[in-house]
């Protein structure tokens, strides 16, 4: 058997796209391209794909396809706001949860990783948000996990709304990430 057989997969990776490429015995080529980014709206990514996927069919497999230009890639918000402040989230021990960020009429709460959004504490921050701001002010960016990226508020509020916020969030998050996330077995005691 040649090197090149041997070498079975070839991973290309960039953010949000992942392209596994292998060779078979045979010779031939197989890939899988894997994308995935809560920036880009779905037609961006269905080009980043197509693109993708034509250059390699053209490379590899020797297809005359024609190839579209490069996509350009846009995110989905066209305006990007100004950010006009950030504050850390921290635990009392000064550990980063997350961030509260600031824009011109709007506040953006985003864990430092992805939280489930079924989790207890951020059912409450969601609750409590839509309480004191109204349900259509508030929204939550999922990806298909389930899992939430940034809670967005449609307005600003004042300095002692924010720190108040700021307080709430951190405490919502560093609860999030750290609990512990198996199933619980009870036992139930009979003759009860």
């Amino acid at each position: 058997m040649s090197e090149e057989l041997e070498r079975k997969e070839t991973m290309i990776r960039r953010e949000g796209l992942t392209i596994r490429l292998r060779r078979t015995e045979k010779g031939n080529y197989v890939w899988v391209i894997e994308a995935d980014s809560p920036k880009l709206d779905p037609e961006a990514l269905e080009k980043v794909i197509e693109y993708a996927d034509k250059s390699l069919r053209r490379k590899f497999l020797g297809e005359n396809v024609e190839i579209p230009e490069p996509p350009r890639i846009q995110e989905a918000e066209a305006t990007r706001e100004k950010i006009e402040k950030s504050f850390p989230l921290l635990s009392k021990k000064r550990k980063l949860f997350g961030r509260l960020v600031v824009c011109e009429d709007r506040v953006v709460l985003e864990p430092l990783k992805p939280l489930p959004s079924t989790d207890p504490a951020i059912g409450w921050l969601i609750g409590f948000l839509e309480g004191k701001y109204g349900k259509e002010r508030v929204s939550l960016e999922r990806d298909r996990t389930g899992y939430f990226r940034r809670i967005v508020i449609a307005e600003k509020p004042s300095e002692e709304e924010l720190e108040d916020l700021r307080g709430k969030a951190a405490w919502s998050f560093i609860r999030a990430a750290t609990r512990k996330r198996k199933k619980v077995w009870r036992r139930w005691k009979r003759g009860r």
